[in-house]
């Protein structure tokens, strides 16, 4: 470097390379602050400085299909993304739904495979295909597309849901192909089935539910056994609730027994507010609380607080499966406390489906020790499930104070 001819040719070649450099950095760099407007002008200005980049021709070809009405320069430009870059999906898409809106069919068909090739576990990319192969008559391919939805998007579970069902109306080709075993899947598909009244199926899900042999919240089974009973189905719901204490061993102490059919008649367990346990409905003007400083025996009772309005009943009550033609005991420990009203509480016992009476004991007031009400009756000829509940017969009265309940039972004599 000590020559001055040496010296002249380092800088004549670091000039070279700087200017490889500049060009190198610039036109990339123009190129994108061109598409930052994507008019025609700019993407086309914006190719000829970056022509290997895909991305730019995509962007026309959007353009060009979209706001200039140019559906073959928007298809042209599009087949060159997708030759330019084969591995994104949304390439493949645009050139899909292009061909799509020139009825090129199988062109469309091509497109969405390569699509779902590029990406196939994007849930919007499934969508997609999912729905071309729907239109198109092929339920496998549909199926199998919607199950990568439902698997991967809760918010299109739904959606996707209806439209297998709509295809296949069959709810085993659905679970077999659309769902992947998990229970919160089958449940959305229960919910699905129930809205629209369809027990066979319904029940048929639960069952295939049951067989993953998975837990799942038990807040989840409480609709299908609400449609169960609604649709008179007292048995189902019966074999159902047997089924969920199999898979989770909590839910033994509510199982009823010969000895009492009432479940958790002592309070003893936490109240689930489904099933066959006890269900509550909000009041403002009647407070329930489990009390562990007042019981009949046991550790717990119920306390139902009064604020001096008219509600008709405490808005507690319990679903209990009877046989018909049968003769029951039915018992219950009570307590009151400065219950004032022309018209107390009273344990009432019913047919849940045609509202005859079998139980309306005494009305309770004023301020009682614990004590026992009893009451016999025999169930009707068609009579399958009851339902108890603490009452007020007449119920229009105002009415402030508190009552205690504990050991509520019914056993078949």
């Amino acid at each position: 470097m000590q020559s001055r001819s040496r010296q002249f040719s380092f800088a004549a070649a670091c000039i070279v390379f700087a200017g490889l450099y500049l060009e190198l950095a610039v036109r990339p760099y123009c190129a994108s602050r061109l598409a930052t407007i994507p008019t025609k002008d700019n993407l086309q200005k914006a190719i000829r400085l970056e022509p290997s980049n895909a991305e730019y021709r995509e962007l026309l070809g959007r353009y060009l299909a979209f706001s200039d009405q140019d559906l073959d320069g928007g298809i042209s430009n599009y087949r060159v993304a997708v030759d330019l870059n084969p591995y994104v999906a949304r390439y493949w898409l645009d050139l899909a739904s292009a061909y799509q809106v020139a009825n090129h069919t199988r062109e469309q068909r091509e497109s969405l495979e390569r699509a779902v090739q590029a990406d196939p576990t994007t849930p919007h990319v499934a969508w997609e295909a999912a729905n071309f192969f729907l239109v198109q008559g092929d339920r496998e391919k549909a199926l199998h597309h919607f199950r990568v939805v439902v698997a991967n998007d809760p918010e299109k579970v739904d959606a996707a849901l209806q439209l297998c069902w709509r295809a296949t109306g069959d709810e085993n080709q659905t679970l077999n192909e659309a769902l992947p075993e998990r229970p919160d899947l089958y449940f959305s598909f229960l919910r699905l089935l129930i809205h629209n009244q369809e027990t066979a199926a319904a029940k048929n899900v639960w069952n295939r539910l049951v067989t993953l042999n998975q837990a799942f919240s038990l807040q989840l089974a409480f609709p299908y056994l609400r449609f169960l009973l609604a649709q008179h189905e007292v048995e189902a719901a019966q074999d159902a609730w047997r089924q969920i204490a199999t898979l989770n061993a909590s839910l033994v102490p509510y199982l009823p027994s010969r000895e009492n059919l009432i479940v958790n008649g002592g309070f003893e367990e936490n109240v689930l507010n489904g099933g066959f346990d006890w269900s509550y409905l909000s009041n403002p003007h009647v407070a329930l609380a489990v009390d562990t400083s007042e019981f009949h025996s046991g550790t717990r009772a119920l306390s139902i607080t009064f604020d001096g309005q008219n509600p008709p009943d405490a808005g507690i009550y319990q679903f209990i499966p009877v046989k018909p033609n049968t003769q029951y005991e039915f018992s219950a420990a009570y307590k009151t406390e400065e219950l004032v009203t022309a018209s107390g509480p009273r344990f009432a016992i019913a047919d849940a489906y045609t509202d005859a009476s079998y139980v309306l004991t005494d009305d309770s007031m004023g301020t009682n020790p614990w004590r026992l009400q009893q009451a016999r009756f025999q169930s009707g000829p068609n009579t399958q499930l009851v339902m108890l509940k603490i009452t007020r017969d007449p119920a229009g009265p105002l009415i402030r104070g508190k009552l205690w309940i504990d050991d509520l039972k019914l056993v078949e004599k």
